[in-house]
């Protein structure tokens, strides 16, 4: 093989490389994009209502403290699909608990 055939050889394994790396990058801020639309609300640090707005107070107190604001004319249409899935949820997990409190009573016995 000459020097120019394996110089066009390298350069068409960076290439492809590159074109890989490429990919990777897209798909990395694709997943950045889409974790910036969904955000997971563990626990709330702040609950308060002013001028027809709620305001949530999620995530670290300080720097990292974040806010969602609801109007509360589009919560209060909102509230009765909202209770009767946080009833039907909290009860899953309330009956998992439960059993979870059974099996470990009978393993103790």
């Amino acid at each position: 093989m000459t020097h120019k055939e394996q110089i066009e050889d390298l350069k068409k394994e960076a290439l492809k490389e590159l074109n890989k790396l490429q990919n990777e990058l897209n798909d990395k801020i694709k997943e950045l994009k889409e974790s910036k639309e969904n955000t997971y609300i563990y626990e709330t640090n702040h609950l308060q209502c002013s001028d027809g707005e709620l305001h949530i107070g999620f995530g670290d107190s300080g720097e990292n403290e974040r806010w969602l604001v609801w109007n509360t004319d589009s919560l209060f249409k909102d509230l009765p699909f909202i209770i009767s899935q946080v009833v039907k949820e909290n009860d899953k997990q309330q009956n998992m608990y439960l059993d979870s409190i059974k099996d470990s009573l009978k393993e103790i016995k």
